[in-house]
């Protein structure tokens, strides 16, 4: 029996052709080609030119003592002291806290945990029956379609002292005596600004993460149920796992995205009450265009950049490794 398997699977094998494989000498041909190479060309230097050239000019304001007015080139050779005037300014560290805790892992804890909350209510069954699931989706996915700069000036007004919808319904339900200047007091001022924030970018997440819970597939869960799982250990035990991966990109993209933010501290308290929410990405603006000291304003932004690459090893590595095991 064994044979006539042979012979048939003998029988049936095709006869090797001229074209059914390319000979070492054509495969070798085909890798010397340079026309792909020549069709790259382009691409390569555009992106070079559009960040090396950029990267490699910050680098060297970093290291030298410049303003505004001066010509491309000129100023006075520093070595690093830009970098120890920078690291060794309280403000830098005042503004490096505010970064870390309010802006980056605040918004971000804030919004990984509502935008999965969000996006696993939005996969139940029941959405799709009563039809609103659509709807739902709309509406989650109406604040991204906002420009940050009208988001922040909508909450500028919900949020006003005086004349503020939110304000107005505290003061009617005796919640409160008085209005709250949300973003000019300092007990209020910091939720008030992660507040917009996770707003306004909370659909990002729950979007991506939506996506990944598509992709798992149904007869886990078909299995879990099987087993006696509850709602709960299924989300634990087969959610999670699943997702992993999904979160572990999003986390990185919306911590490096927090972390360099600029326009909702500039725009809803330009680093005020004095200098009570300075970021370090307002810092650098004021560093540079405000008090005219580019080489500082690079030295802080090569600080940020060095900090989040550092942060972005350490971080892929980890999940990596997690993700392996």
């Amino acid at each position: 029996m064994t044979s006539e398997v042979t012979a048939v699977a003998t029988a049936r094998r095709p006869e090797s052709t001229g074209g059914s494989a390319p000979s070492g000498a054509a495969h070798r041909r085909r890798r010397r080609n340079p026309t792909p190479y020549a069709l790259l060309t382009p691409t390569l230097v555009l992106l070079a030119l559009l960040f090396a050239v950029p990267a490699v000019y910050n680098v060297w304001l970093a290291l030298h003592e410049v303003t505004p007015y001066d010509a491309l080139g000129d100023g006075d050779f520093v070595a690093g002291k830009n970098f120890a005037s920078v690291l060794t300014s309280p403000q830098l560290w005042l503004s490096a806290r505010n970064t870390v805790l309010w802006l980056t892992l605040a918004t971000v804890l804030l919004r990984l945990i509502f935008g999965l909350g969000l996006a696993v209510l939005l996969q139940q069954a029941v959405l799709r029956r009563i039809r609103i699931l659509g709807v739902a989706r709309t509406i989650i996915l109406l604040p991204w379609m906002i420009p940050p700069t009208v988001a922040v000036a909508a909450w500028q007004w919900l949020l006003d002292g005086r004349t503020g919808l939110v304000n107005k319904v505290l003061l009617q339900l005796g919640v409160i005596d008085q209005g709250i200047a949300f973003f000019g007091e300092l007990s209020t001022v910091w939720p008030s600004i992660a507040a917009v924030m996770v707003w306004r970018e909370l659909p990002f997440v729950v979007i991506s993460l939506m996506a990944g819970l598509q992709a798992i597939p149904s007869d886990q869960y078909e299995a879990a149920a099987l087993d006696g799982a509850t709602a709960w250990r299924a989300f634990w035990y087969v959610t999670l796992p699943n997702l992993r991966p999904v979160i572990a990109v999003v986390g990185l993209m919306i911590t490096i995205g927090a972390f360099n933010n600029f326009i909702y501290v500039w725009l809803t308290t330009g680093g005020g009450p004095g200098t009570f929410t300075q970021v370090l990405a307002t810092q650098l603006y004021s560093t540079a265009f405000v008090d005219n000291q580019l080489g500082k304003g690079a030295a802080i932004g090569l600080v940020m950049s060095a900090v989040m690459l550092i942060f972005a090893v350490i971080y892929l590595t980890a999940t990596t490794r997690r993700n392996d095991e």
